[in-house]
């Protein structure tokens, strides 16, 4: 088992609520993932981000503020210290 600091993982799914325009609002959380600099994984239903957890929480609270402006959502987060680790 690796030293928990070393990778965290995040599963993290944005869903706006009441949009004028979802999949702009959608595009841009994408590129604010892309910009972190975390290595990610972009899926269907969700994208995989791994990383420092400070550098995840950061990332996650980014979003949160930069789009409550723009529109209601939820974000569904699963973080793990354990998945993805380099055993």
């Amino acid at each position: 088992m690796c030293p928990l600091e070393k990778i965290t993982s995040c599963q993290l799914s944005f869903i706006p609520i009441q949009s004028e325009d979802y999949l702009s609002d959608i595009e841009m959380v994408l590129k604010k993932i892309a910009a972190s600099g975390l290595e990610h994984s972009i899926g269907e239903m969700s994208t995989i981000i791994k990383g420092s957890k400070r550098d995840i929480l950061n990332l996650i609270s980014n979003i949160y503020d930069s789009m409550t402006a723009k529109c209601s959502f939820v974000i569904d987060v699963r973080i793990s210290n354990t998945c993805g680790c380099d055993r």
